[in-house]
């Protein structure tokens, strides 16, 4: 369509980094970023530390400020949600019932929290920047915190609590905590952590329901707190897409270039669904939200390049560190750090490096996750024995 703009449907970290490339690889023509959120586009990792403990603000977590959107001509649309799509004709309309048409169309719509279906009103969830500042203002000192799910914002929001003298108990539905994106040794080590902390975690239990002042569980025990913080996943926005007859799956399904099944229309971040090692998968995380982003806008321009980002994550816990990158396979390798921590290497049926998971002190295994890396793409046959020694370095495997 002629002169009709680009358009980004999100403006969080996915959709305001496509924004920013699409200028910075040269398009000049109309960009326009519609946000259901009243904020500028930023990340989320610090909402669960920096700026549920006081020390980080908005501002510092923006991709960019107002006057550099303006700078740019970005035209960013906020608190006004695209509620209706019609790949055919090329347009969609916004909450407040305007219809825009566009040229080329991402769409990284994101997740909302999955909620429990008792809603009090000291219920507290953690997913955008309105609800930190929420929760942040109810951590006091003294505050009896019940966090229910063991998963990264579960984990976090309980050690950043216990930094602010809140007294925590963690509820954890399965055997283990993060035990869908974890293996058991780390698992182990978050649970003994979190102990050693002064975090009640209690694994293996069901909820009956949250009063105001007590949770209780199944088995009949009751829990007195003040508060209750709930992280059990979060609910990818597909409506929109699925409404419009897009193909969708756990998310927007996308081929090898990040296009939907609608031509001209393109997905990134949290609620891409993309295949990685043949099976669908989506894909929670900073790294992929900034890679799939900067992908995605490559090809609204006609790159047509196939997105090859290696997948991987983190996670600060008190005063240790989790990194990963790659894929996990059932052939792992484990070596001893001399920190007291741990590095798995996950190896393809040809010794080949495929994926890599690290926890140690403080930030000390970013180095070996960075060699990993380059172990990946190296594509080496390597010696389990190899892997196993902490004598030997990864620098030293990489020279083969």
């Amino acid at each position: 369509m002629m002169n009709a703009p680009l358009i980004i449907v999100g403006a969080g970290h996915a959709g305001g980094r496509a924004a920013l490339t699409l200028r910075e690889e040269g398009y000049a023509g109309r960009l326009i970023l519609i946000g259901d959120e009243l904020h500028l586009p930023y990340e989320r990792p610090p909402l669960s530390k920096g700026v549920l403990q006081g020390t980080a603000e908005l501002a510092g977590c923006t991709l960019c400020d107002s006057e550099r959107l303006a700078e740019l001509g970005i035209e960013h649309i906020a608190g006004n949600p695209a509620t209706h799509l019609q790949p055919q004709q090329h347009r969609l309309q916004l909450a407040d019932g305007q219809w825009l048409a566009y040229a080329g169309l991402l769409l990284a719509t994101g997740g909302r929290v999955r909620r429990l279906p008792q809603e009090q009103a000291h219920v507290l969830y953690l997913r955008t920047h309105d609800e930190a500042l929420a929760l942040r203002s109810a951590l006091k000192a003294g505050t009896r915190l019940v966090v229910v799910g063991g998963g990264f914002i579960g984990l976090e929001v309980a050690a950043t609590a216990r930094g602010l003298g809140c007294e925590v108990i963690l509820l954890e539905a399965g055997p283990r905590l993060a035990g869908r994106v974890l293996p058991p040794v780390i698992s182990e080590a978050l649970l003994a952590l979190h102990r050693q902390y002064g975090v009640d975690v209690r694994l293996n239990v069901a909820l009956e329901s949250i009063q105001t002042d007590a949770v209780w569980l199944v088995d009949g025990q009751r829990l007195p707190c003040d508060l209750v913080v709930v992280g059990i996943g979060m609910q990818p926005n597909t409506e929109l897409a699925a409404a419009a007859g897009l193909e969708v799956g756990q998310g927007i399904r996308v081929d090898s270039h990040l296009r939907t099944s609608a031509p001209g229309i393109y997905a990134a971040g949290d609620v891409c669904e993309f295949r990685l090692g043949g099976e669908y998968q989506r894909q929670e995380t900073w790294r992929n939200a900034e890679a799939q982003g900067r992908h995605a806008a490559l090809n609204l321009l006609g790159r047509d390049v196939p997105f090859e980002a290696l997948p991987g994550f983190w996670s600060d816990q008190y005063d240790w560190g989790l990194q990963a990158v790659g894929v996990i396979t059932p052939l792992t390798v484990s070596r001893p750090l001399a920190s007291g921590g741990v590095l798995l290497f996950y190896l393809d049926a040809d010794q080949r490096l495929q994926g890599a998971c690290g926890w140690a002190p403080g930030n000390s295994v970013a180095k070996d996750i960075k060699l990993c890396e380059r172990l990946i793409s190296a594509h080496l046959s390597l010696a389990r024995a190899s892997l196993a020694d902490p004598e030997l370095s990864l620098k030293h495997l990489l020279r083969g």
